[in-house]
């Protein structure tokens, strides 16, 4: 299990800057086109660019997920079986996404790691990984995606979806969906839980419904509130704060505003209860708000996720109804703080902009 979900981790960090760039881009070409009118044919062609990187992610995640099982070996299966979820072969079945790139990868690393341990001729052993390898993975990935997985993981994939989009079109579990995704990003500050939201986000993010980008929304309040809102309550209530807090507050707050949760750890090490409780509850508020009211932005990073919004005011306000409590809490439940409190390790997570 734990290779899996290293598996997992490796596969949404190679997968990410694909994920940055179609995002940017989108994002990018949705703002000319809103608010300055230019829909020119450049921008069109920019944005269809944009969509077809987006279609990379199932293949080079599939592809990632396997290199971290199989090693460079696993690559070429995992790249090919993630295609074939991204596009079906057979007629009549739905395309798996995301969710086949993972089962795709899974499959493709353990099956090149069984292919490995078999023996083999001297006389043809030289070419055991680079030729046989790779060639008799794909084929098995090839019609194990194509037939038993495509048919079946693509069905449920939909069923997923289709799931997932009657909770967001109902006001009331659209909320608790919000709340959820944000609490996760918000508890572990960068960390495995988070990721497991994001990929989530990631899973949906190209459904022609738009799921994806409220999906997406609805994360931001996670990610950006925790250093926003502990940097602001060190500047608050400075007695509660060790000296070294009080002078990484400011970095806090920027890294929050690009997107940046992990200047937040710092301040949890020291004082978990009274930082990582008021962040979730923050976070969770925002990222409900954000759902529950349908609000959707194709920007990928902190601040950049405003003008691309569909909503910018209200999305501005859902990031701030979240620091304004978070922060609060912080100010009224946190212990006034000694700077003896102060140690190595503060020392260590010292940020200087």
């Amino acid at each position: 299990m734990k290779n899996i979900q290293r598996a997992l981790m490796t596969g949404v960090s190679y997968m990410l800057p694909f994920i940055v760039v179609a995002g940017l881009t989108i994002a990018g070409t949705g703002i000319l086109t809103t608010y300055f009118g230019l829909d020119t044919d450049v921008i069109v062609k920019l944005n269809g660019f944009a969509w077809t990187v987006m279609g990379f992610i199932p293949p080079i995640f599939g592809a990632y997920v396997s290199y971290a099982i199989a090693d460079k070996a696993g690559i070429a299966p995992g790249f090919i079986g993630g295609y074939i979820a991204a596009n079906p072969i057979l007629e009549n079945t739905a395309a798996s996404g995301f969710l086949g790139g993972l089962i795709a990868g899974i499959i493709a690393g353990f099956l090149v790691q069984w292919i490995k341990k078999l023996p083999f001729p001297e006389i043809i052993a030289s070419l055991k990984s680079t030729l046989i390898i790779p060639v008799v993975a794909s084929l098995v990935i090839y019609f194990m995606m194509a037939y038993p997985v495509g048919i079946v993981v693509g069905e449920l994939n939909n069923l997923i979806i289709d799931g997932l989009l009657s909770l967001a079109g109902n006001t009331s579990t659209a909320f608790i969906l919000g709340a959820i995704l944000s609490a996760m990003c918000a508890f572990d500050m960068g960390g495995p839980l988070g990721k497991i939201a994001l990929t989530f986000v990631f899973a949906v993010w190209a459904d022609p419904s738009g799921l994806g980008f409220m999906a997406n929304a609805a994360v931001f309040p996670g990610i950006m509130v925790p250093a926003i809102a502990t940097g602001l309550a060190s500047l608050i209530a400075p007695k509660k704060f060790t000296e070294s807090e009080r002078k990484n507050a400011p970095g806090a707050i920027v890294t929050g505003l690009v997107g940046i949760t992990e200047a937040t750890l710092p301040y949890a090490f020291r004082d978990p209860l009274h930082v990582i409780v008021p962040n979730i509850i923050g976070s969770a508020i925002g990222g409900a708000l954000m759902m529950g009211l349908s609000i959707s932005t194709t920007g990928v990073s902190g601040i950049i996720g405003i003008p691309a919004a569909d909503k910018p005011l209200m999305f501005v306000v859902c990031i701030v109804v979240g620091v304004v409590v978070s922060t609060t809490l912080q100010v009224i439940f946190k212990k006034e703080a000694s700077d003896a409190e102060t140690t190595e390790d503060d020392v260590d997570f010292e940020m200087s902009f």
